[in-house]
């Protein structure tokens, strides 16, 4: 009876629901991972460096095309309710969206078909990604609906529920490879936008959501990104400054090293997930609990919070530190060797991805500050990468990437008054210490 009592209590808590998210959010990456385990074994690796280009061009362009619409969304939904309005207006201006990318796609694969341009394998292919955009953001969209409202546990069932056919797709597949290996870039983004998409509908439905032309509001999107263009100029600064390594070395080296550094870079989503769905749970409350003035509680569920992720994250980390090499060689294949020592660096990077580290700014409304922190990590990232890159190759453009994220992380807490919180409340805490300390020695051994 104490067990399942504990057991009711603990659903109710917030942990639940970011465990909850974490499981879903984790799972997106798994599916990647899934993809790239699958198409590894059978492509070139000049191919998959096409393959790993194709995603990296779409998680880049996204987020640059979304205009910080979904965290205006976020704020204002935390911050005043109206779930339906908001929402139906918020679809909206994402099908208008879409809808000019669609014809501007149209156009460069009619430059494309009279020769005047190359778009290469991206041909036809391109014309797709309006789709994937519009999965995307709808998709998170509803998911911060489902937060600020408390339904975690609805929402991830019916997108658990929803993976199960995204999986039963990729069997499909995969057992069909053979014949459908000339098409891999439009599986590949039809895989990204079933993803996506198949949850959608029933989210919808389950939330009790309209979709009514009528309820648009100009002034409600201009309000929306007020908030959210901060947001959005550190998102695109900030998608940039993320994927500068890639870009360095799409633009400098060829597809099979592109290939072999973006198997390095595995780690990124995973952490990057687990700490999202914390910190997506907990910003309804952080924006309530400092526009209540209560700010010292705001700083300490986010002490709080970050520990619970890194409880999760760091022995992760160690256990992929640990077997790095068996993990890249099963997933892809003895060919990315080169790709290990990349991959232990960056797992590195997992020791800050335990938290937003901007969200008690944010959830201040200070949005523009976001924005100056961004550019200040680009700036950052792009000397320490050209310069870097110059000396060490492409393991001096990790290293660049690992300090500059280290580096505005410790400035954004400081901008919150947060570095000596930081240090005796999280660092100094033992388990979290010791973590740290076998993780740095397990590379350390890795290594050397």
């Amino acid at each position: 009876m104490n067990i399942k009592n504990s057991f009711a209590n603990f659903k109710k808590g917030s942990t639940y629901s970011s465990l909850l998210l974490a499981i879903t959010q984790s799972i997106i990456a798994l599916f990647f991972i899934l993809f790239d385990f699958i198409f590894s074994k059978s492509l070139t690796v000049e191919q998959f460096g096409y393959w790993k280009e194709m995603f990296f061009l779409i998680n880049l362009g996204i987020p640059l095309l979304s205009f910080g619409i979904p965290e205006g969304y976020k704020y204002y939904l935390a911050k005043e309710g109206k779930h339906k309005v908001i929402f139906s207006n918020t679809l909206i201006t994402f099908f208008i969206i879409s809808f000019f990318l669609a014809i501007i796609l149209i156009i460069f694969n009619a430059l494309h078909y009279f020769n005047w341009i190359d778009l290469n394998k991206y041909y036809l292919i391109s014309l797709f990604f309006p789709i994937a955009y519009l999965a995307s953001n709808i998709n998170r969209t509803l998911r911060y609906g489902y937060i600020n409202e408390s339904k975690v546990p609805l929402h991830s069932r019916i997108t658990l529920i929803c993976y199960l056919l995204t999986l039963v797709l990729t069997i499909i597949i995969y057992f069909y490879l053979n014949q459908l290996k000339s098409h891999f870039l439009l599986i590949g983004v039809l895989l990204f936008i079933a993803l996506y998409a198949f949850p959608i509908y029933v989210l919808i439905k389950k939330a009790k959501l309209v979709f009514k032309p009528k309820w648009f509001n100009k002034a409600f999107i201009k309000k929306v990104l007020k908030q959210g263009l901060p947001l959005y100029l550190a998102t695109f600064i900030g998608t940039i400054s993320v994927n500068l390594d890639k870009s360095i070395v799409s633009i400098f080296e060829d597809k099979e090293t592109f290939a072999i550094f973006s198997v390095g870079a595995l780690e990124i989503p995973i952490f990057a997930m687990l700490s999202a769905a914390f910190s997506q749970n907990i910003y309804p409350k952080l924006v309530k609990l400092i526009n209540s003035d209560k700010k010292e509680d705001a700083k300490n569920l986010w002490i709080s919070t970050t520990k619970k992720v890194s409880y999760f994250t760091y022995p992760l980390l160690l256990i992929l530190m640990i077997f790095s090499k068996e993990i890249i060689f099963f997933i892809y294949n003895e060919n990315y060797q080169e790709s290990v020592l990349i991959f232990q660096t960056y797992l590195l990077i997992g020791l800050v991805r335990n938290n937003y580290y901007g969200a008690l700014i944010t959830a201040s409304g200070q949005t523009k500050y976001i924005t100056l922190y961004s550019v200040s990590m680009l700036s950052l990232n792009l000397i320490l990468s050209l310069i870097l890159y110059s000396y060490l190759g492409i393991f001096g453009i990790v290293l660049a990437s690992l300090f500059s994220t280290l580096f505005i992380q410790f400035l954004q807490l400081n901008h919150e008054k947060m570095i000596r919180k930081y240090i005796v409340d999280f660092l100094m805490d033992f388990k979290i210490a010791t973590l740290i300390l076998v993780i740095f020695s397990s590379y350390l051994w890795q290594i050397l």
